[in-house]
């Protein structure tokens, strides 16, 4: 990019479109956006590529537009990887403090993390983010954030790893090269819009960020400040447009349409005479909007379903505290948040858009808009990945996104100390 314009670049690949972020970084809780575009994406599935060509092309029209609007040009960006394949994990690793004056450096750190991750780890997937939890010292229970420097005989280190598999990477890693886009970092979607869409009490009290996209849903629980859990479901917002396609017989863009146009998971606030005129297979038909209502309702009742499993099998629905906050372009749709109090029985909101990322008046509308959430997540989380990244060495060379991955490790050691 035009080293005139210090900044940095996101972009968030999704199921259905390609966002692009281009921020002026002024302080770390002050970026402006001066480029920013979103592309409608046609190769990708359920968060799965399965077509690169389509993927290249997407990435490249929404970076061409974001580059025209901040009169610049992109060659490096931070990356959000798609977790629809997604395998997260809570591990720990126990190791003695066997130097003369028991003092912790980096080297027990290290070796901790090697154990925790070490029974995980598989030959089909990478690594792609260890999120530390605290450090154990002496069995005393009570959990510290830097373990650097102080004295103790042996630490337990605990994490939550999160795993993508080598195919996934290298598929990304290929869309990313065919667009001439080099890899600064890459980050985990489901903590990128963790970052834009959670306050920091609400991490500290317990949370649960749910996430409907377009072919997925991601869930990121935090307590006590910690994210203590990350999943991905394999249902999202077009698997309600397939629905209202099957049961009314239109085509997938008519569905889609009145879908952002009439939809509602909320049947107390839908008038029983309304009527809504639809193009048919057939021909031009006329349906009532509590019988659309109904065929949204179903499918949302089983996403949240399994949300409510994957929280209650791990114990998290009761520290929710500060309960759900709804992101994704499939949370918007109306009576979402009543809808989600009433099947998880706990409180909900809409996320916020975040304050520390602002755009001019003219783009100021577009930037809230949900579309964009991952990506602004993503220029947040560039001031401060080293809380919760991979630290990668600095001389990458010519290494491919999942080979830079998998030596980072081996950087980790110099590095670890900017982790704390």
């Amino acid at each position: 990019m035009n080293e005139a314009v210090p900044s940095v670049v996101a972009i968030d690949i999704g199921t259905h479109k390609v966002s692009v972020l281009i921020g002026k970084v002024h302080a770390p809780d002050n970026i402006q956006v001066i480029g920013m575009a979103t592309a409608r994406n046609r190769g990708m599935n359920k968060g799965k590529i399965v077509s690169l060509d389509k993927v290249v092309t997407a990435i490249k029209n929404a970076v061409q537009e974001a580059e025209d609007m901040a009169e610049c040009r992109i060659h490096s960006a931070w990356i959000s990887i798609p977790s629809a394949e997604l395998k997260s994990y809570y591990a720990s690793g126990r190791t003695p403090i066997d130097n003369h004056d028991h003092t912790i450096t980096t080297s027990e750190v290290v070796r901790a993390l090697d154990l925790a991750k070490a029974s995980h780890l598989t030959s089909d997937h990478y690594l792609v983010s260890a999120v530390p939890l605290g450090f154990d010292l002496d069995d005393a229970g009570e959990w510290v954030q830097n373990p650097i420097r102080m004295s103790a005989h042996s630490m337990t280190a605990h994490y939550q790893l999160m795993m993508m598999p080598i195919s996934v990477m290298q598929n990304l890693d290929r869309a990313l090269k065919g667009a001439n886009i080099f890899v600064e970092k890459m980050v985990v979607s489901n903590l990128a819009t963790a970052e834009a869409s959670l306050l920091k009490d609400e991490k500290e009290y317990g949370v649960c960020l749910v996430d409907i996209g377009a072919g997925t849903t991601n869930l990121a629980v935090y307590l006590e400040g910690r994210l203590a859990l990350a999943h991905t479901l394999q249902r999202g917002g077009e698997n309600v447009t397939r629905d209202i396609a099957a049961v009314l017989q239109t085509s997938t863009e008519e569905a889609e349409r009145i879908k952002l146009l009439y939809g509602c998971v909320d049947l107390s606030v839908v008038k029983p005479d309304h009527m809504i005129q639809i193009q048919g297979i057939d021909g031009p038909q006329t349906i009532s909007r509590i019988e659309l209502s109904e065929i949204i309702i179903a499918r949302y009742e089983e996403i949240f379903a399994q949300i409510r499993h994957e929280l209650e099998k791990s114990g998290a629905i009761h520290g929710l505290y500060h309960g759900v906050v709804l992101a994704g372009d499939a949370c918007q749709i109306e009576g979402m948040v009543s809808f989600a109090r009433r099947v998880l029985g706990v409180s909900a909101h809409l996320g916020n858009p975040p304050l520390e990322v602002t755009a001019d008046d003219q783009h100021q509308a577009a930037l809230r808009r949900s579309q964009y959430i991952t990506a602004a997540g993503l220029l947040m989380y560039s001031q401060t990945y080293a809380q919760d990244t991979i630290v990668e060495p600095e001389d990458t060379g010519e290494l491919s996104v999942w080979g830079r991955v998998g030596r980072a490790w081996s950087g980790l050691n110099e590095k670890l100390k900017s982790i704390f």
